[in-house]
């Protein structure tokens, strides 16, 4: 098994629903994570983005191939398919279920973990600011990462300037200077954006980090349109939160390389292409409203 790390930093606000209407301050909520609290990425998201997109970075050849496998598999389980899905060009690596008289199905040889908040971005009086913590740190593999001495102490870059108390969106806490660690290997990919934000980056407690978050999220108003008339529908408004522009995310990507021998090299290559083509297109929902573009910064392989 080979586990790549994977960084998202959201190039737009991004708008991953939870699903249906809930009741509170904003209608459409987005996921998150049921111990945290915390808003995310799920897994399954990225994979399905991913699968799709991994079609198009395909040759013409390949792609025709694909898209064949793919519009029979929709359609009725009694018409015969092209080919098996082990000859797939992207079944063989996503999985598939044919549900035939056969019942031919294999699982996945890639398999994605839902993303997490790695930095955030919150407006200060000192300019913008990207939030984190020393476990979230430590799970992006930095070493000796500092600590706040308690809830109320934000650890920041002595090369940002910081003033001696600092307001995190409607948080003012008192500051300490010290050197912060931040992925050098994200420096390496994205040397100008990632630079900023580690000249930024701030620590705090983790129990404070969730409501930092939560209290900074955008909170956007829309409305339905009739298509008769092409104006806004009567009593169709409605409110939806996104994680704002900025976010960096860290999640893995696995490749079982045990059960699937010979197939790692094809398969990362095609997952590298597929995702960054995901990531152009945008992940989520709202992506015809400018939602959802990242930027795809893989990382060590374990």
């Amino acid at each position: 098994m080979k586990e790549h790390s994977l960084f998202l930093y959201a190039l737009d606000p991004t708008h991953i629903g939870a699903g249906g209407y809930r009741l509170g301050r904003v209608d459409n909520t987005v996921m998150r994570d049921a111990a945290t609290n915390l808003p995310k990425i799920p897994g399954s998201s990225i994979n399905g983005a991913c699968r799709a997109a991994a079609i198009y970075s395909l040759n013409d050849e390949q792609r025709t191939k694909a898209m064949d496998y793919a519009r029979a598999t929709l359609k009725s389980q009694k018409e015969p398919r092209p080919h098996a899905g082990k000859e797939d060009p992207v079944a063989q690596f996503f999985g598939y279920a044919e549900g035939d008289e056969q019942g031919a199905s294999q699982i996945g040889m890639v398999s994605f973990r839902d993303a997490h908040i790695l930095a955030f971005p919150v407006p200060t009086m000192n300019g913008p600011r990207w939030v984190t913590t020393k476990q979230r740190l430590q799970d992006a593999r930095c070493e000796n990462v500092p600590e706040p001495e308690n809830v109320t102490q934000i650890l920041a870059q002595p090369q940002a300037n910081t003033a001696a108390r600092l307001n995190l969106g409607w948080l003012l806490l008192n500051t300490r200077s010290i050197s912060l660690p931040f992925p050098t290997t994200l420096i390496e990919k994205s040397p100008m954006t990632m630079s900023q934000i580690k000249k930024n980056l701030l620590i705090v407690d983790e129990d404070l980090f969730p409501s930092i978050v939560n209290s900074n999220l955008e909170v956007r108003t829309s409305v339905s349109i009739d298509f008769e008339t092409g104006a806004a529908t009567s009593g169709a408004l409605f409110t939806y939160e996104a994680v704002p522009r900025g976010t960096l995310y860290q999640t893995t990507v696995n490749f079982d390389d045990d059960r699937f021998s010979g197939h790692y090299g094809t398969a990362n290559q095609l997952i590298d292409k597929a995702m960054s083509l995901a990531c152009q297109l945008g992940l989520g929902g709202m992506t015809t409203r400018g939602f959802g573009r990242m930027q795809a910064l893989w990382g060590e392989v374990q």
